[in-house]
Parts: structure tokens; C-alpha cells; sequence
């Protein structure tokens, strides 16, 4: 699966709220299913069930509730992920850069965020994701920060659009 990504929630909830709304921009929404069917996109089953606790109506969650098994990689369930996400554990708490409370947050049960990173790393996909690094973090654990510890590469979406989307949002291989 190398050559792939993992979409992260913020790129799901980010579009449907701001850029790429269903209301008028359902070519995205598209162009994820066209770029999945083609082996290059997916995410993970931490991100779906935070898209499908979003309330009843909700267009993410009824597209997420949509998508074909394998759209949403295991997780928690695999066991080669779960070693890498120990990784992270260690990681965060190590040295005492980020707070009590960030440390909690990156390891609730909920948070993608190490999750897709595992994934990720098992997988040698590339997480796509609107957060950025910042060495200074302290209150939060960013996604790339966590990334760089398991030598993942992370990039925006717009970065991937422009490789593999045409200006129409037609899927180009």
C-alpha cells in the first residue's frame, strides 16, 4: 500500500464545514471515492467513528456511513499498529515537553490522531492532514510532531489535490 494516504478527520470536517461543502462542492466528496476505488485513498476506523458520531443528518456522517468496506483501515484491531502506537505513548510522555492533559488527549480512546499515524506507519502511507508541526507545542500534541517520531510524511490536502486532482476534481492517477 505504499504510495497511498490516509486522510485525517480534520480534512473530512474541514471540507464539509469551510471549502468543500456538499452543498456545492460535492466533486470532492467524488473525487475521495474516485482516488479510494483507485488504491490511493483511505483512513481509519478511528476517523469514521468520529464522523459518524456526528449528529443524524450530518452530511460527513451520512457520506462516511456510505463508504465501501476498506475506505476505513482497522486500527486498534491490528496488532502491528498497536506496537507503533506504544511508540507514540512512550514518546509523549517521555521528557516532560507536553502537559499532563496533552498526553491524555493523544491517548484517549477517541483520538485518531495516533491511530492514523500507526497506520500509517505500517502501511508506508503518507498522512494528509491540515495540522502542521510546531516544536513548541506544549498544551496539544500535533499530528505531524507525532508523525516525525515514526519517520511518516504528512501533507495538507491541497498538496495532494494538486497531484492527483485535476481542476474539476476528476481524479487523475
Amino acid at each position: 500500500m505504499a504510495d497511498a494516504y490516509l486522510i485525517d478527520a480534520n480534512v473530512f470536517v474541514q471540507a464539509k464545514n469551510l471549502h468543500y461543502r456538499f452543498e456545492f462542492c460535492g466533486g470532492f466528496w467524488h473525487w475521495l471515492e474516485a482516488a479510494h476505488a483507485a488504491g490511493l485513498v483511505f483512513s481509519v476506523d478511528k476517523v469514521r467513528a468520529e464522523l459518524v458520531a456526528g449528529r443524524k443528518g450530518d452530511p460527513a456522517r451520512t457520506w462516511a456511513e456510505q463508504q465501501p468496506a476498506g475506505f476505513f483501515l482497522p486500527d486498534a484491531a491490528d496488532s502491528a499498529v498497536m506496537r507503533h502506537y506504544g511508540t507514540l505513548m512512550k514518546w509523549a510522555s517521555a521528557g516532560g515537553h507536553y502537559t499532563a492533559a496533552a498526553i491524555s488527549e493523544f491517548a484517549a480512546s477517541k483520538n485518531a490522531d495516533p491511530f492514523i499515524v500507526a497506520v500509517a506507519k505500517v502501511h508506508k502511507c503518507t498522512v494528509v492532514t491540515q495540522e502542521r508541526a510546531d516544536a513548541n507545542a506544549k498544551r496539544r500534541v500535533p499530528l505531524p510532531n507525532a508523525a516525525t517520531v515514526l519517520g511518516v510524511k504528512t501533507m495538507p490536502i491541497f498538496d495532494l489535490l494538486t497531484k492527483h486532482a485535476a481542476s474539476t476534481f476528476v481524479f487523475k492517477p
